[in-house]
């Protein structure tokens, strides 16, 4: 024995071969890796044989409701695809096999032609392009004996999509698809396959980056005519994550369910002497419920709903997709986030913070309402105008003009008041009203994880000389501090501004998607604060207490108050749209509030595109909040799916 290296004799061959082997393996892998990364075919073998990389498919990532429940998931298919890359470029070669798929099939040969034309141009000839999908198990038994001697055809099994959850999640799923043809490059430089299947809207399409995961490769030894042989080296995919919404189901129903109620009973009345032509009144509407403490969206509602499914499998359904597409209403627009229109008393809790804080009004400021306020012209003294309230109300403290929404308080707080050319009231402005609704995150998107969103307008006179072409006017002042005018803001904006109301200042990012799954755990995303509102919780403070006052028995907000449960609350009736033959105009209805008062949990904002903000938009809110009020989510503040 070799004491020096401790071995028996012979040892030191035996190690030599090990190590050797090692080193081999180690350079053969190295080998397969490289292959693996390259883009072209690495051509034909002494045996006929073709070494060709392929893609492996990542799976996509699913998509979890509040429990972990699947909403959309991924279902095998059989397709039957073609190949240009492993066609000759031999005209007879190319003729016979699309001759074949025509004969088997009955697609047109033209088409066939452009598809194999579409595929020669295309960076990756050998990527698989779909000529028919989800075949049936026996037919594809016969296509595949059928077409064994044809170049460039082959049966493949691939994933598909599939939505569930109904009208409960319709558009904030979204949905997948091929890569949009003013986009392909783009796909195709971040790495994607030709035929690779992205999210066009919704989640999916929001999320694509999370969802995707990474395409692997194979290394595979095939026949001249493209079929597999022999997997020689692989690198596995990497599975897209899946995603834990934030919506809560029962609470989505129940949004989903007091709109439909409200829609419908909204609906004005035909007014004698309206021109015949007068578009038809929408039954439409949109609900919003925020945690006022993550932004977590726990119900995003619109109305009309659309239902998930029609997404499902290789494509859209055709007749229920014109269907959606040829409705008035426009089902496809999510009226929650994606549509804007004038808030009208909603706004005024921000007027009022901004008041409260640049020293315009003090808690004690009185202020008395006749019911109008008359104002000269600023050209022509000798004209005049009339800017209305709802009713008189005569004296009023802050608290007081809040709760009871007078729309002169509020002219005064925003315009001021002159009189004989004396300053009697000092207001904000344009320029500090507009400064305040953008600080609460009006007139910009709130970031919120879905495609589409509106920035909606908050206006100055800067914006309307622009926009406009005109003069910004005192008038112009007074119809934006009570929520009208050129002010134009989407649900989910005002409920942004009221969790920042209810949580102490926080302008917080809201969003569907609350964690992450994947191989590595689940994660909870924190939650993201935007900004915060440059008012102290003084100003805060007064604002939310006339909001209570609002919501309490005698106030205009009171039937959006679920029995047992204080809450904060205010009303909006918005004129639009063009005057009836007696000179009133259409209203949009809204409801803004947070519950509980105390220690405020969520913020719902409700709206409708037609109806009385106290009558039609308060009972949606009261449902809303008993459904949340009873339910046993009620104390959690993340997604189940997550820790």
């Amino acid at each position: 024995m070799d004491e020096r290296a401790g071995l028996p004799p012979g040892g030191r061959l035996l190690l030599l071969a090990v190590v050797g082997a090692m080193v081999i393996t180690a350079l053969l892998f190295q080998l397969a890796r490289m292959q693996l990364v390259e883009t072209e075919p690495l051509g034909p073998q002494r045996d006929g044989r073709v070494l060709r990389i392929e893609d492996v498919d990542a799976p996509r990532g699913l998509i979890l409701d509040r429990d972990g429940n699947t909403l959309v998931r991924n279902v095998p298919e059989l397709v039957l695809v073609l190949i240009p890359g492993d066609i000759p470029r031999v005209p007879a070669v190319e003729t016979t096999v699309l001759r074949a798929i025509e004969s088997e099939l009955g697609i047109p040969y033209a088409n066939l032609e452009a598809l194999l034309a579409l595929g020669r141009e295309a960076p990756d000839a050998f990527a698989p392009l779909p000529i028919r999908r989800g075949i049936e198990e026996r037919e594809a038994i016969r296509l595949r004996a059928a077409l064994s001697d044809v170049p460039g055809v082959a049966v493949q099994m691939r994933t598909v999509r599939v939505y569930e959850g109904g009208d409960l999640y319709g558009r904030i799923l979204g949905h997948v698809g091929a890569l949009p043809a003013e986009e392909v490059e783009h796909y195709l430089e971040a790495g994607y396959a030709l035929d690779a299947r992205v999210g066009l809207s919704g989640v999916e399409l929001e999320h694509e980056e999370a969802l995707r995961g990474l395409l692997g490769r194979r290394l595979v030894s095939a026949t001249p005519a493209g079929r597999v042989l022999e997997v020689l080296a692989e690198q596995p995919p990497t599975p897209g994550a899946d995603l834990v919404l934030t919506i809560d189901p029962e609470l989505q129903r129940a949004a989903i369910d007091a709109l439909t109620r409200a829609v419908g009973q909204a609906l004005p009345e035909p007014q004698p002497g309206d021109p015949p032509d007068r578009p038809e009144p929408l039954a439409v509407g949109a609900a919003v419920v925020l945690d006022v403490r993550s932004g977590d969206l726990l119900a995003l509602a619109s109305l009309p709903t659309v239902d998930a499914g029609i997404f499902s499998g290789g494509g859209i359904d055709a007749d229920a997709f014109v269907a959606l597409l040829e409705d008035a209403r426009r089902p496809l627009v999510d009226r929650s986030f994606a549509e804007v229109n004038a808030p009208g008393s909603i706004f005024k809790p921000i007027v009022g913070v901004a008041a409260l804080e640049e020293g315009i009004a003090t808690p004690e400021t009185r202020i008395v309402s006749t019911g109008a306020i008359t104002v000269a012209d600023e050209f022509n003294p000798d004209v005049s105008y009339v800017f209305r309230d709802w009713t008189v109300h005569g004296s009023l403290d802050f608290a007081a003009g809040l709760a009871r929404s007078s729309d002169v308080y509020y002219y005064y707080l925003a315009g001021g008041y002159e009189e004989d050319g004396r300053t009697i009231f000092e207001g904000l402005g344009p320029s500090g009203v507009a400064s305040y609704a953008r600080a609460f995150g009006l007139g910009s998107p709130t970031g919120v994880d879905l495609p589409g969103e509106a920035a909606g307008i908050v206006p100055d006179p800067g914006w309307k000389r622009e926009a406009i072409g005109e003069p910004w006017f005192l008038g112009d002042t007074y119809t934006f501090g009570i929520g009208q005018g050129y002010l134009a803001v989407t649900p989910l904006q005002m409920a942004v501004a009221a969790a920042a109301l209810a949580n102490g200042g926080d302008v917080l990012v809201p969003r569907v998607v609350g964690a992450t799954r994947s191989t590595e755990g689940v994660r909870r995303l924190p939650p993201t604060v935007a900004s915060r509102i440059p008012a102290g919780s003084d100003a805060i403070a007064v604002v939310a207490d006339a909001l209570r006052i609002a919501a309490d028995p005698g106030g205009t907000a009171v039937d959006g108050e679920p029995e047992g449960m204080a809450i904060a609350g205010k009303t909006g009736t918005a004129e639009f749209g063009i005057a009836h033959a007696d000179g009133t105009y259409d209203t949009h209805a809204w409801y803004l509030g947070w519950a509980p008062y105390e220690d405020p949990e969520v913020a719902v904002v409700v709206y409708l595109e037609h109806g009385i903000g106290s009558r039609n938009a308060a009972p949606v809110a009261r449902e809303i909040l008993e459904a949340y009020a009873v339910s046993e989510r009620r104390v959690e503040s993340s997604p189940r799916g997550a820790p």
